[in-house]
């Protein structure tokens, strides 16, 4: 179990961030470890196809262990609009002596079972030469972001800031605690306390720093935190809907009373939009129409007062009003 206490100054201090390096590192940990046996499935066989022959030794080296990685490679983010560029240039800052350092706290933590000897061998190349080994880290971290990940990242990107949006509107309306208890199905909060289970103990201390939370779509269906009292506090969780973002196209039409109701099109347009806010162009992408036929439809289901609309930076995302939430249910579509 690992508790995080939070006093009043650390509740004005709680920050929501999507961080492209997080989603790159838990990605490749996922490929590594997870592959075939995950809802990320379609995207790890594609990555495996465009990555055959890649040298990606180093990284395999860091992310040996499955679930952990030295705290390095995913330092909390600082800034909501950083990219991953920007990220990277600032992992590559990272002393050798916190490299050397974390290496060896993560090879002898005695919270978790000793390591595999093959596992300490490959992970010698970082305590034996942590800055050349930092540095071909990075051109690693590069190589496997731009192949396997950034094809995918505007659509990636687009559930993380829906997801970001979501939470913050709890938060405005609910509160810190509205925020904090619907982040994971093992988290929860109370009494000033978060809590996450875990299979080993850990406290952590904020001193007033507060907490800042990562929406990660490779991170699901787990949930996991930075501990260490180096780090400002920080938890990453996996936003509702993931299963959605490797799915082409929905099924065809299949005469459904919904259907019937509103016709075939704005039935599938609704029920789209139960997962998270997306936009006219993520709509035609999950349904398989043409942005003007989507289009139309949200300009129907608003005026119906079904869904809502609201922008974020360029974007303009539509989510379901409480009205069109309770019309699927009345159709039978949620659950």
């Amino acid at each position: 179990m690992i508790t995080i206490p939070l006093t009043t100054e650390d509740l004005t201090k709680v920050r929501l961030t999507p961080s492209p390096l997080w989603e790159t590192v838990t990605s490749f940990g996922v490929l590594l470890h997870q592959g075939r046996d995950t809802v990320h499935a379609p995207w790890a066989s594609r990555a495996r196809r465009v990555l055959a022959g890649t040298d990606l030794s180093g990284l395999v080296a860091a992310m040996c262990v499955a679930g952990r990685c030295p705290d390095f490679l995913t330092p909390p983010p600082d800034a909501s609009v950083a990219t991953f560029g920007e990220e990277l240039e600032r992992l590559r800052a990272t002393p050798a002596e916190v490299v050397l350092k974390e290496v060896e706290a993560f090879v002898r933590d005695g919270q978790f079972e000793a390591l595999a000897p093959e596992k300490v061998r490959m992970l010698e190349i970082y305590l034996n030469h942590p800055e050349a080994s930092l540095t071909r880290l990075m051109d690693e971290l590069r190589r496997y972001h731009d192949l396997a990940l950034a094809p995918y990242w505007p659509r990636i990107q687009e559930h993380l800031e829906s997801d970001t949006l979501k939470r913050g509107q709890a938060l405005a309306i609910g509160g810190v605690e509205a925020l904090l208890s619907g982040l994971h199905p093992k988290a929860s909060y109370g009494g000033d306390v978060l809590t996450l289970e875990k299979a080993y103990d850990a406290a952590v201390e904020t001193s007033g720093r507060g907490i800042t939370l990562v929406p990660s779509v490779f991170a699901w269906p787990r949930v996991e935190v930075l501990v260490q009292p180096a780090y400002r506090p920080t938890l990453a969780y996996g936003p509702r809907g993931v299963a959605n973002l490797w799915i082409s196209s929905s099924p065809r039409p299949n005469g459904t009373a919904l259907e019937a109701a509103l016709s075939a099109g704005r039935a599938a347009v609704l029920k789209n939009l139960l997962p998270v806010p997306r936009t006219t162009t993520e709509l035609a992408r999950q349904i398989d129409l043409a942005p003007g036929a989507v289009s139309a439809h949200l300009s129907r289901l608003k005026a119906a007062g079904l869904v809502e609309s609201h922008r974020s930076g360029k974007r303009v995302y539509y989510r379901l009003s409480c009205a069109g939430e309770s019309l699927l249910d009345i159709f039978g579509e949620i659950g």
